[in-house]
């Protein structure tokens, strides 16, 4: 019997090397896939302190959403919006939350280091990545205007452990 293989031979390496891994990926169960989107932020909390779920569970769907190229573009251009406007000083009226404008200058440095490592081709780990995510998330915490702690200390934190 002949093997019934369909010939690649028209198609670049590349899209060979992409098809191949879209194969491969993993193919979450609808059940996890919602409880990770309506838990995100619970899921959150668990990754930044280093917890570690069974592999097709909502945790481990978080995980991996946490680590993809669209999240972690998302992160940075939050951050990246964070400095412009702290810079611009926008006064205008909004439903955001005012940011610490003093805390997010003397960090600038930082976070132009964090939104780097976010945008290189490296692996980012998803503990680091929902650090970030907290850090955003957090109304009271040192991103803004009301908040306490150190902007500083929690970005370097993020970055190691990313």
């Amino acid at each position: 019997m002949s093997e019934s293989r369909v010939s690649m031979s028209f198609l670049s390496s590349a899209q060979i090397r992409n098809a191949s891994q879209r194969i491969e990926a993993p193919r979450f169960p609808l059940r996890a896939r919602l409880t990770a989107k309506m838990c995100a932020n619970k899921f959150d909390r668990m990754l930044a302190v280093g917890a570690a779920g069974p592999a097709r569970s909502a945790l481990a769907v978080h995980a991996a959403r946490l680590t993809s190229s669209e999240e972690r573009e998302a992160v940075a251009r939050s951050l990246r919006r964070a400095v412009d406007d702290a810079k611009n000083r926008r006064a205008a009226v909004s439903s955001r939350v005012p940011l610490n404008i003093p805390n997010i200058t003397a960090a600038e440095d930082r976070i132009d280091q964090v939104t780097l490592r976010l945008h290189s081709p490296r692996p980012v780990t998803p503990r680091g990545v929902a650090r970030l995510r907290l850090l955003l998330a957090d109304g009271r915490g040192p991103l803004y205007r009301y908040g306490k702690g150190d902007l500083e200390g929690r970005l370097g934190a993020a970055l190691a452990a990313l």
